[in-house]
């Protein structure tokens, strides 16, 4: 769902163009994108509870509808589920937030796992920037995987669903070939790391 849309009609009317464009009978999975304008994150406050409502109810018509087979929502806070879930008649199937790494939002991550929600991790690599950290690389090593499929392990022992983007072949294969396990005090160490930057704060 574009951002800039808060409002019930303009989320009915976004979802039917979609299957108009894309000539399908129904969609897979819809995601409030934010529960911000990009234009607004990190710039102000407001939460829009109103407007992802909005979106909400007709997202849920939708579904009951045959449109949209799935609903969640994604870089939403804890507070922005809570009106969501308090306020709605279906519970976000999912979670899309920054996972990795240096960004363990645990308490978020606790939350919506005690509701059923899943968490969908993006940015598990950071945009590339950790790939040389100097920790990163002796746990790799330790373990004799690439600082890559370290990353990947790392989400989906958290219980991530994980969504690595990639367009090349040889990095999807290796994105695939994650069949080891850290231990737990190795992750308890991981999810100890800071790092200061992420891919987008909401």
């Amino acid at each position: 769902m574009p951002t800039v849309v808060k409002d019930y009609e303009g989320t009915r009317k976004a979802i039917d163009e979609a299957l108009d464009r894309f000539s399908l009978e129904y969609i897979d999975m819809l995601l409030i994108h934010s529960p911000q304008p990009w234009i607004e994150v990190n710039r102000t406050n407001d939460r829009h509870f109103e407007g992802n409502l909005e979106n909400w109810r007709a997202m849920e018509e939708a579904v009951k509808a045959g449109k949209v087979r799935s609903i969640g929502v994604s870089n939403f806070l804890q507070e922005d589920v809570v009106n969501i879930v308090n306020n709605g008649t279906i519970k976000p199937a999912v979670n899309q937030i920054e996972v990795r790494i240096g960004h363990v939002p645990t308490d978020l991550m606790k939350y919506c796992e005690n509701l059923g929600i899943q968490i969908e991790a993006y940015s598990p690599l950071a945009h590339g920037r950790l790939l040389k950290d100097r920790k990163i690389n002796e746990y790799a090593k330790k373990y004799g995987v690439s600082p890559v499929q370290l990353m990947l392990a790392f989400d989906l022992q958290l219980g991530c669903i994980v969504l690595p983007k990639s367009d090349n072949v040889s990095e999807m294969k290796d994105n695939l070939s994650v069949d080891f396990e850290i231990s737990k005090e190795d992750m308890d160490e991981l999810v100890k790391l800071k790092e200061n930057t992420q891919a987008m704060s909401v």
